[in-house]
């Protein structure tokens, strides 16, 4: 009987993969402790993946399956779910947190899919590395799915990784290169590797197998489409897109004080509401070191000892790059209505 139950997983899983096409979307091998790599499910709408028994591994080390419980993931981002159905994200070295599954959804709220595996601690290396997508941990049997290999391209180059890198290249899943330095077939990451807000992004949905489907970008975006780069108006600091917010307590859609902006350097972040009289109703602390990509400000709707009331509010957002010794100030008029 477990032969038989065994070999229908596979099966399922095959199935499911001719559907769409999983792909490695995102890597960010130079944190200080939570390593991650991003999935994505390119399909149609009505397609759907359960990704649940497969490994997202370098090899290197003890590895294992993603979870014990179903996870799957859609063609199309389902408007019931608080987070993108087509992501998720796998935390590689982080044993003994439940996983966000098909049963339990978005559990810490963040909007993205999180799973959490206890692989190689050491994982992922910020020098020479791969990255794999594969149906268990051993990259000579055929069974990857997709595949990314990056290097900081020391002219010395790591022997067990290249050798992973050949099993894929076997397996079809990454170029073939015939100079004599293999790094310079990999993602290059610079010759000190990533720095923490930085990450390895697909490009595109083509998958090509190879160097030029990726790009390091200074714009992480875990569960969320990728930014590839962007550039601030005049050397601004952040971007603001909506300069008028209206909020309706206790509304399920516009209950909640969130000004979205889009930070193009690493900064430092203080938000501050102003009535229209000037009189300060909410300082926040002061946030160091928030790196680029795509961020929010909040506001509870209280200061002052007491809730604010319906009526207009200035949020003054004040932003400081120390090493490009330049600040930016931006003006947000908040709308409070109590009224329904």
């Amino acid at each position: 009987m477990r032969k038989i139950g065994t070999a229908f997983i596979i099966i399922i899983v095959a199935v499911n993969l001719s559907a769409g096409t999983l792909l490695i979307n995102e890597v960010a091998p130079g944190t200080s402790g939570d390593d991650w790599v991003e999935l994505f499910f390119l399909g149609e709408c009505g397609e759907r993946i359960d990704i649940s028994r497969l490994y997202v591994t370098m090899y290197y080390g003890t590895n294992e399956p993603l979870s014990e419980d179903p996870i799957t993931l859609h063609g199309c981002d389902l408007p019931e779910t608080p987070y993108d159905d087509r992501f998720a994200v796998v935390h590689l070295t982080a044993p003994g947190i439940p996983d966000e599954t098909d049963l339990t959804g978005d559990t810490n709220r963040n909007g993205v899919l999180d799973i959490y595996c206890n692989n190689y601690p050491s994982s992922l290396w910020n020098t020479d590395c791969v990255v794999a997508i594969d149906t268990d941990d051993d990259p000579k049997n055929g069974g990857i799915i997709d595949f990314v290999a990056f290097s900081n391209r020391d002219e010395s180059p790591n022997s067990t990784m290249l050798q992973y890198l050949e099993y894929a290249r076997a397996a079809g899943q990454w170029e073939p290169f015939s100079g004599e330095n293999p790094q310079f077939s990999m993602v290059d990451i610079g010759l000190r590797g990533l720095a923490s807000h930085q990450s390895i992004a697909r490009i595109g949905t083509e998958d090509r197998n190879t160097k030029e489907d990726f790009a390091v970008t200074a714009f992480q975006t875990p569960g969320r489409p990728n930014i590839i780069s962007a550039v601030g108006r005049g050397g601004d600091l952040i971007n603001i897109p909506r300069k008028k917010i209206t909020v309706v307590p206790g509304h399920p859609f516009h209950g909640e004080c969130t000004i979205p902006l889009t930070v193009f350097h690493p900064v430092s972040l203080r938000l501050r509401v102003f009535t229209p009289g000037g009189m300060m109703v909410h300082e926040s602390p002061l946030q160091r070191n928030i790196p680029p990509g795509n961020r929010s400000l909040s506001w509870d709707l209280r200061g002052r000892g007491r809730t604010a009331g319906t009526g207009l509010y200035l949020a003054m957002i004040e932003a400081a790059s120390p090493s490009l010794r330049r600040s930016q100030r931006e003006t947000v008029y908040l709308i409070v209505s109590r009224y329904r």
